[in-house]
């Protein structure tokens, strides 16, 4: 008899501790106006594996009978979410909260990085149907109207006419781009054309031969003997042969044979615009095939040799040791770079998100041999 009563009263201590255990760790879910980060990202967990059947039937039901028994301040992220408790401002507020925690651990997932960088290839010429880029704010309008004839065929229309008119533009000093910056504004900025890079070509080359006397875009003037010498054949060799006549005369060429690519096909869609972009569905059709060859066209020009990738691929930076090595130092180089005033002048990375994703398809590229 007494070893029965010293089982329940044993069984009887074990369950209620057991049980005030349990209520410990899920009150350790409720939404607080103040958390670390790390707190956080457990109420992300736990809002995650509400749908866990486990979960449900174990935690749930426990919190429950405290509700039933009388308990009204019995109040947790599970139950308010499951039970319907939960405002909507209080959803949003809280999937608020999870981006932003998931942007600064960089956890941005791979439809995120395809999107940054679909958007970073239409911002640098006309042609996406939800890209204006002659407006000044709200660039980007994926809530834009397609259902009329003549404001969706004319936007086809208008981006081939500006296309062509890049042309000429990449001809003489060169075209206008947009592009987001470490802040995630979207500016403007301009290329180099033909023109203007054999101008930069003799200003070089002046710079070089009077050892710094002339000085062209407000660079500053060598005061020693060697740094003179490091001027004369930084900007005759390297400025001047490499970048400008190696390097920028025939991507030059590259940004007009796209200029010359995206006009066509801008007029090729205003086909099926005028067709089967009547329908909903065909215009949902329509705008995903030609903004994704359009950007596949981008890709395909950037990784050649001269292009904006290659360019990143093959960069090096000794001062970074191995991480400078071509290859890696891209490999390395963070999305957004701060811009200091040796970045600044740097524009393999500036104009776009260097995000893994595209760090990946411009690096596995680079590897292909060019006689293919």
């Amino acid at each position: 008899m007494r070893t029965m009563m010293s089982y329940y009263l044993f069984s009887s201590i074990s369950q209620i501790l057991l049980r005030n255990s349990i209520l410990t760790m899920v009150e350790t879910s409720k939404i607080t106006p103040n958390h670390s980060p790390s707190n956080f990202a457990v109420q992300i967990n736990a809002y995650k594996n509400a749908d866990n059947p486990t979960f449900n039937n174990v935690i749930c039901h426990e919190m429950n009978s405290q509700e039933l028994a009388g308990k009204p301040d019995c109040d947790t992220l599970t139950t308010r979410v499951d039970g319907g408790k939960i405002s909507q401002i209080e959803r949003d507020a809280f999937k608020t909260q999870a981006a932003c925690l998931n942007a600064k651990i960089g956890t941005a997932s791979l439809s995120e990085q395809l999107k940054k960088y679909k958007e970073d290839q239409l911002l640098s010429k006309p042609g996406g149907d939800y890209f204006y880029l002659d407006k000044d704010t709200s660039t980007i309008d994926y809530q834009a109207d397609q259902s009329e004839f003549i404001p969706r065929v004319g936007k086809d229309l208008k981006d081939a006419a500006d296309n062509t008119v890049n042309i000429l533009k990449d001809i003489g000093m060169g075209a206008t781009m947009k592009y987001v910056d470490k802040d995630g504004r979207i500016k403007e900025a301009k290329k180099v054309g033909l023109v203007g890079t054999l101008a930069n070509f003799f200003k070089d080359v002046a710079s070089g031969v009077t050892l710094g006397k002339y000085t062209p875009n407000g660079e500053k003037a060598p005061d020693t003997a060697l740094s003179t010498t490091k001027h004369f054949f930084k900007k005759v060799f390297v400025d001047a042969l490499l970048k400008d006549v190696i390097i920028g005369i025939p991507r030059s060429a590259v940004h007009i044979g796209e200029d010359t690519a995206f006009a066509a096909i801008n007029l090729a869609e205003t086909i099926p615009d005028a067709t089967i972009g009547n329908f909903k569905t065909g215009q949902k059709i329509t705008t995903e095939v030609f903004d994704d060859t359009q950007v596949l066209v981008d890709f395909v020009t950037d990784v050649i040799p001269t292009g904006e990738a290659s360019s990143r691929t093959r960069a090096f930076s000794f001062k970074k040791g191995i991480k400078g090595l071509p290859l890696v130092h891209n490999l390395t180089e963070p999305e957004k770079k701060a811009e200091s005033e040796d970045e600044k002048k740097d524009e393999n990375w500036k104009y776009v998100r260097n995000t893994p994703f595209r760090k990946t398809i411009e690096s596995v590229a680079s590897l292909i041999p060019t006689n293919i």
